[in-house]
């Protein structure tokens, strides 16, 4: 019921079309953050809700950071792109009398509002959860930091690959390893701290819209990349409960049957990755390429039964190219797929026919494929707006949220409060 007076909210105002989905139309965020907690903004803006990012006289680092640069060598980060698309743009110095009024005043019209900077950075400016929620009780507010706001470590700075580090992920930055040795070793924490969030932040705002209640919820990405194995330190937490599951794994300490979960390349040079674990899947692939005689190889799942089948399967998957692979796995109803390179997943005929890929014209650099979402909904296309320019939407914000036209916005420009 709530999120249907929230797209009436958007109706009734005459709000121009949501980016990305609806399912948040109506939804408002105020967003003070940079780097990896722009990616909660970035969430919530693709299911539709009206995100306006804060900005101040240094800007969004996130849009000149990592590499490649897209357009020119100056260009933005497909980061920027993809965290801030759908987003608006103000420019305020909160360090200003005026540039706090406005942002409390943006606040008090918000659902929510994200600080992802340093915990804390709010409060020290006098707009923290008490002071804003005093303006309106039903607000839910999220620090998103490295740390925390409490605990030992919590006024530390902090960098995204050592969340990894501190939630035993890794212990190696992987920016300071060869690029060859970094490929594929993306940090966890600092993707995962914006999709905690967004639960966190979704659950607060549905009590809130119904109840009135609002909340506050903090997010650290040293805790995201701690919590995101499932076993994880509970292995540690239980030592005198631990035991070794019968059957799990074989003689040289790897799970039972691997050879049946494994990666192979194929004859032109592709990968595919098996996956006939389940006896009855297993019966199925051997039926189908006649050699039957393997069945009898895998009982006792033992090591040395293990590393013959890989052998087996070896030579067996390099006798045909992946695409026929791909088709027999169809049609006898066999578990396995590509292993796909960053390469091969761009033009992978799955990936492609299931939406992952848009197209959106940018400022300065033209038109730009990027990935959208794995969020699929039946009706909807998802087509998010490109990511703002830096104050893009200072004029814009103030007057559909606060009713300031440029004669009543210009003392504040005159301040040096609104930027841009």
């Amino acid at each position: 019921m709530h999120i249907c007076i929230a797209s009436w909210r958007a109706i009734s105002t005459g709000r121009p079309e949501v980016s990305g989905y609806d399912f948040l139309a109506g939804i408002r965020v105020v967003e003070l953050a940079q780097l990896g907690p722009s990616s909660l903004g970035g969430y919530l803006a693709d299911m539709g809700a009206e995100v306006v990012k804060i900005e101040g006289h240094d800007g969004e680092p996130l849009r000149h950071s990592s590499s490649p640069a897209v357009g020119a060598p100056d260009g933005p980060s497909f980061l920027h792109l993809r965290w801030n698309r759908g987003k608006k743009s103000i420019g305020l110095d909160l360090k200003t009398d005026d540039g706090r009024t406005l942002f409390r005043r943006l606040a008090a019209q918000a659902d929510v509002v994200i600080e992802g900077m340093r915990a804390g950075v709010l409060q020290r400016l006098g707009l923290g959860y008490d002071a804003l929620r005093a303006d309106n009780p039903r607000l839910v507010f999220c620090s998103l930091s490295g740390l925390g706001l409490t605990g030992p470590y919590h006024s530390l700075g902090s960098h995204g690959p050592s969340f990894d580090a501190f939630g035993a992920l890794s212990s190696l930055n992987p920016y300071a390893l060869e690029a060859r040795e970094r490929e594929g070793r993306n940090p966890v924490g600092m993707h995962a701290m914006g999709l905690y969030a967004a639960v966190g932040v979704l659950s607060a705002v549905v009590r809130a819209q119904r109840s009135g209640i609002g909340a506050q919820i903090e997010v650290s990405g040293a805790e995201s990349a701690a919590h995101w194995l499932p076993e994880g330190v509970n292995v540690e937490l239980n030592p005198d409960l631990l035991h070794e599951r019968p059957g799990f794994a074989n003689g040289a300490g790897k799970m039972a049957g691997w050879s049946r979960l494994c990666a192979y390349q194929t004859q032109d040079g592709s990968k595919v990755f098996f996956q006939g674990l389940s006896p009855k899947f297993w019966k199925r692939f051997c039926t189908a390429i006649g050699r039957e005689d393997l069945l009898a190889r895998n009982e006792g799942d033992t090591a040395a039964t293990d590393d013959a089948i890989h052998r087996e399967l070896t030579a067996i998957f390099a006798t045909r190219p992946r695409a026929a692979w791909m088709q027999l796995f169809t049609e006898h109803d066999v578990p396995g797929g590509p292993a796909n390179t960053r390469a091969e997943l761009a033009r992978d005929p799955h990936f492609v026919a299931r939406g992952n890929v848009y197209e959106t014209e940018h400022p300065g650099i033209g038109t730009v494929r990027l990935t959208g979402t794995p969020v699929k909904t039946s009706g909807q296309t998802f087509a998010p707006a490109a990511a703002p320019a830096q104050f893009q939407h200072s004029d814009e914000v103030l007057r559909d949220w606060l009713g300031l036209d440029a004669q009543a916005a210009q003392p504040y420009r005159d301040s040096g409060a609104l930027l841009g």
